[in-house]
């Protein structure tokens, strides 16, 4: 899976991709690109680099980074011997001007997490005049001939209209032998600098992943995201987890986001309470931060323990599909069903399933249910569901949404003993203003 794959899951993850301020398109590229990590190794050594990050000053590196193309494609063509253009040259000069100066800002602050290749003799080939400026065109400092010829150029071209039909002719000579050179030049240097394309290649490429880091520890201050720590084999669990998208959206309707305790081993995880308890929000976030842990970014949590897997299945939502032909029920039954083959192929899941069977009557969605948590058993990577429905099964670790207190929902989580679910549905009715005859009604009907 890659990171561009993975913002297609509905769990929020697309709203930390916009809210990244990755600067160059090069960055940007190379982040979509990027493979989820299911190695320990690989993320330490990637959270390792963050760390750093994080605890420099990087505000000048990243106006230097603003500017970085994406030129992959001329350093191909450089590579394989082709004769570069003006413009490709003046992509590999800014491209070595904008490495040079970020290698010198990285030894000022002592940054050591990206390294960057010397190209300063990049830099004086295609700047013999030691201008320093993010522009080229062939110099007269390449060839004596060419400074020659371009003198008797503009001394011809300054009689305007007035030149005559022997200066015309001597002025068109001029200017082929002109195009001769300059080609040759470009030949020349087009083949002094193929020695150096693997170079450039590295200096672009970890520039870009400069960015990547920089714009994620940014974002982890902003938010205040936490250092996940990683696990191969062991449990997740998070403190004060929280949703970065649900929170803005919360906050901006001037309530207050209640971060969540959960943790997942191996035996299948259930989340019980009301409509409207935030049970799917639960869901959504613990595979957001699968994600980011796996991504390489700040996890949204006070602190975490993380659980490695090779691939995050969140069934959540309408599963209704025209193509196929298929109702909401027997789609969201055929995308369970693919999540049990994977788990019995041993497959390293996080499964994350809400209210699986919601759609049918509450005597056979409750029998689902139940029978799903039994062939489910052991899972290697974890397995939680939602339901509203009373479940017996006692080998399954519980949680209950805490519901209405004084009036107030609280939406944090409480492990419990008990499969039945609170009967909170007619109190939050009330608490949305519903017609109050509809509630009496509904109250008499229980009653009865």
């Amino acid at each position: 899976m890659t990171f561009k794959s993975a913002l297609d899951i509905d769990c929020g993850l697309r709203y930390m991709y916009e809210t990244l301020e990755v600067m160059s398109p090069s960055g940007r590229k190379m982040l979509l690109s990027a493979p989820m990590m299911t190695a320990k190794v690989e993320t330490d050594d990637y959270y390792g680099r963050l760390k750093e990050v994080h605890s420099k000053d990087c505000s000048k590196i990243a106006v230097k980074l603003m500017c970085l193309k994406d030129i992959e494609t001329t350093l191909s063509r450089l590579d394989e011997g082709a004769v570069l253009d003006d413009i490709e040259f003046f992509e590999v000069k800014y491209l070595a001007i904008v490495s040079t100066e970020v290698r010198a800002l990285l030894e000022e602050i002592e940054l050591e997490a990206v390294k960057l290749p010397v190209l300063e003799d990049v830099v004086k080939v295609l700047d013999p005049d030691g201008l320093n400026i993010p522009s080229f065109y062939v110099y007269d400092s390449y060839s004596p001939e060419l400074r020659e010829i371009r003198r008797q150029m503009r001394a011809l071209q300054g009689n305007g209209d007035d030149m005559t039909d022997e200066q015309r002719g001597e002025l068109a000579v001029l200017l082929q032998r002109n195009a001769e050179i300059e080609l040759k030049v470009r030949m020349e240097l087009s083949q002094r600098l193929r020695g150096r394309a693997a170079d450039l290649k590295l200096a672009l490429s970890n520039l870009s992943f400069l960015d990547i880091l920089i714009a994620k520890a940014q974002q982890m201050r902003m938010m205040g995201l936490c250092f996940p720590n990683i696990n191969e084999g062991g449990d997740t669990a998070y403190c004060g987890m929280f949703n970065p998208a649900v929170k803005e959206v919360v906050a901006k309707q001037g309530r207050e986001y209640m971060p969540v305790d959960i943790s997942i081993e191996r035996e299948p995880v259930t989340i019980i309470g009301a409509n409207m308890g935030g049970k799917s929000v639960v869901l959504k976030s613990l595979a957001l931060n699968q994600l980011l842990a796996q991504f390489g970014f700040g996890v949204a949590a006070r602190e975490c323990q993380v659980n490695l897997v090779e691939e995050v299945a969140l069934c959540i939502g309408d599963e209704q599909s025209i193509v196929r032909g298929v109702s909401s029920f027997a789609g969201e039954i055929l995308a369970i069903d693919a999540v049990i083959k994977k788990i019995r192929g041993g497959k390293g899941l996080l499964a994350l399933i809400d209210e699986p069977a919601r759609t049918t009557n509450p005597v056979e969605g409750t029998a689902l249910v139940e029978g799903l948590l039994e062939v489910i058993g052991k899972v290697k990577g974890g397995f939680v569901l939602t339901t509203h429905y009373n479940i017996g099964n006692d080998k399954v670790k519980r949680y209950r949404v805490k519901g209405l207190r004084d009036g107030v929902m609280d939406y944090t989580l409480e492990q419990t003993q008990c499969g039945d679910v609170p009967q909170e549905a007619i109190a939050i009715a009330q608490s949305l203003g519903i017609d109050p005859e509809w509630i009496e009604c509904t109250k008499r009907n229980i009653n009865n």
